[in-house]
């Protein structure tokens, strides 16, 4: 009995709830905190407990960063020793603060169980009413628990973006693992129309078993923009992992509908807020390129390699530009003018030279393709070649937002068609479809059925054709616009993350500015199995750094205008000083190897 009692008083504090811990956790985690640390964690202090939690976050970070420069298949740059160094302070930063916090939680009289006897100082009292004082004598102090908490509750929001900071950095570290290291094997990609359409069936059974009604139905709403964007990137991944050449026309258009929608939702945001302040430019920019700016420094990759983020970072900007310097009056004046200009830029070679080719735009730009090395001889011909694709569809997009109104009042005529009554409504709706089948017969047989060459052609010209025939079926009926898929509408939030991670996480790049023509492979001689587990990694890093870009820019970017400009300093300070102490790496350990190898190969 003896030995039972002891035993159980010796672990209770480990596996015995305490009173009121409950209670505790739930506070602690709607402030952003960590849980409470328990007893013997408690005994060491708060600073010893961050000390040695740096010291082992530290210890990891370094290890594993040596690790994967070790197996590294190519050269370090300034940039990656730099930015090596940034993620060990931010893990080291991370570590220590998350002990300290933990420790320091206050603890009340009323929650301790007698276990064990918590510092003083992180103890806190409730609040309590001092007695009177007597004449002559100065009131007592008022004891207020609640100080500490506010007090340690202080560190949290730098806690929170230290969290997201340094899962930013493991992210980053398994993309450089997966494709710039010889420790992940990669495979030939299967071509097969068989295992492409049968996983696309697969998924959209999946889809209709997620049918959600619209929290707002109406024409292009949001859970309809993102449906159509899920379904849309889902079959461009699928064509990249297959190798589904013959659907390249196909995968023109959907980039063109993503385009469109950059030209769309920036119309209708701006014209209807009129919001024209900094904030809103820096948080749009930050979420199209924060990703992306980093996977260029990790991975070397020139900016074009994800043409995607700066063609729709280049129309973003116009769209603000055109309708800052216009009014809602002349607002088909300003989309004429930008249709000309846009022109002018792409077609008037002289004029496309002019406003790309000076510096540090044009280095911005280049692309040097190791696939395509006669194109190196004009960095800029790949820049034109994507974005002179999709040049005039956001333009597009922009006047589709404007007729809007127009499109929802013949929706609701026909909706509304008293007239002829519910077979009036029918032949009106079955008149329409009958016309969009006629219009879109018409694109495919003249232009969709080309070959790709002959495609690229007509396509600046006429992919806002089945863009427009899609818009007006998919909101024909009331039905039609109240739901949608939420399978594809949750895909379509996170496809600039599953864009760019399927290059280094889902398939395997050929190198520097490669592209993705082998697969991931952890499970070798079984596909299936292997694109299960591998999708399922790719998805949920996806998913992860599109919540991190969100957590990060509410930490990093300020809504007051004075309060941003000075913030902006911290980065530019932060990174410029870890660059020097990249480049000093550098000097010291690159530059040796090269001079060895330079010697070796002579």
């Amino acid at each position: 009995t003896k030995s039972k009692n002891f035993l159980m008083s010796s672990t209770g504090s480990f596996f015995r709830p305490r009173p009121g811990a409950a209670a505790r956790a739930a506070t602690m985690k709607s402030e952003g905190g960590s849980r409470a640390a328990r007893a013997p964690l408690r005994r060491v202090g708060p600073a010893v407990s961050a000390v040695a939690s740096g010291a082992i976050g530290f210890g990891s970070a370094l290890y594993f960063g040596t690790f994967l420069g070790a197996h590294g298949e190519h050269g370090h740059t300034a940039a990656q020793f730099g930015l090596a160094a940034l993620g060990l302070c931010v893990v080291t930063a991370w570590a220590s603060l998350e002990a300290y916090t933990a420790v320091a939680t206050p603890v009340t009289a009323e929650d301790d169980d007698g276990d064990y006897e918590a510092p003083l100082l992180l103890k806190t009292t409730p609040k309590t009413e001092a007695p009177p004082p007597t004449a002559g004598e100065p009131p007592p102090p008022v004891v207020d628990g609640a100080a500490d908490v506010q007090k340690h509750g202080e560190v949290l929001p730098v806690l929170k973006g230290l969290r997201s900071a340094s899962e930013f950095a493991l992210i980053m570290a398994l993309a450089y693992a997966c494709d710039r290291t010889s420790l992940a094997s990669s495979g030939p990609k299967w071509q097969s129309p068989r295992a492409f359409w049968g996983v696309w069936l697969v998924i959209c059974v999946a889809a209709l078993c997620t049918l959600k009604r619209n929290q707002r139905p109406k024409v292009l709403a949001r859970e309809q923009t993102e449906e159509w964007k899920g379904w849309m990137q889902l079959m461009f991944l699928l064509y990249h992992y297959f190798a589904e050449a013959e659907l390249y026309n196909a995968i023109r258009v959907y980039i063109a509908a993503y385009v469109w929608m950059t030209g769309f939702g920036n119309y209708l945001f701006y014209d209807k807020t009129r919001n024209f302040g900094v904030v809103r430019v820096v948080q749009t920019l930050f979420r199209l390129n924060f990703f992306v700016f980093f996977c260029c420094l990790v991975l070397r990759n020139e900016y074009v390699l994800y043409y995607i983020c700066p063609m729709h970072t280049l129309f973003t900007l116009v769209v603000w530009l055109a309708l800052r310097v216009s009014t809602a009056q002349r607002r088909w004046l300003t989309i004429g003018s930008t249709l000309l200009a846009t022109y002018a830029l792409y077609d008037v070679d002289a004029v496309f030279r002019v406003a790309f080719g000076w510096r540090p735009l044009r280095d911005l730009l280049a692309f040097h393709d190791p696939l395509h090395p006669e194109f190196s001889k004009d960095e800029l011909h790949e820049w034109h070649f994507r974005s002179g694709l999709d040049r005039f569809v956001w333009i597009f997009g922009m006047a589709s937002a404007a007729l809007v109104p127009t499109l929802e009042t013949f929706l609701q005529r026909l909706d509304d068609d008293q007239n002829g009554g519910p077979l009036g409504r029918l032949l009106s709706r079955l008149a329409v479809v009958a016309g969009c089948l006629a219009l879109g017969g018409i694109w495919t047989k003249t232009v969709y059925l080309r070959d790709k060459y002959a495609y690229n052609e007509l396509h600046p010209y006429t992919s806002w054709l089945p863009i427009a025939l899609y818009v007006l079926l998919r909101n024909l009926l009331p039905t039609l616009r109240a739901y949608s898929l939420h399978l594809f509408a949750f895909l379509g939030k996170i496809t600039l993350e599953t864009y760019i991670l399927q290059f280094h996480v889902w398939m395997h790049s050929t190198g520097l500015n490669g592209s993705p023509k082998a697969l991931l492979v952890v499970v070798p001689n079984h596909f299936w199995l292997n694109f299960a587990i591998v999708s399922a990694f790719y998805l949920y890093l996806s998913h992860r750094v599109f919540h991190i870009t969100v957590e990060l820019k509410d930490v990093l970017i300020p809504t007051d205008p004075p309060l941003l400009y000075r913030r902006a300093a911290l980065p530019l300070g932060i990174g410029a000083a870890f660059y020097l102490l990249g480049w000093a790496c550098e000097a010291h350990w690159a530059g040796p190897q090269l001079e060895a190898a330079a010697v070796a190969s002579s």
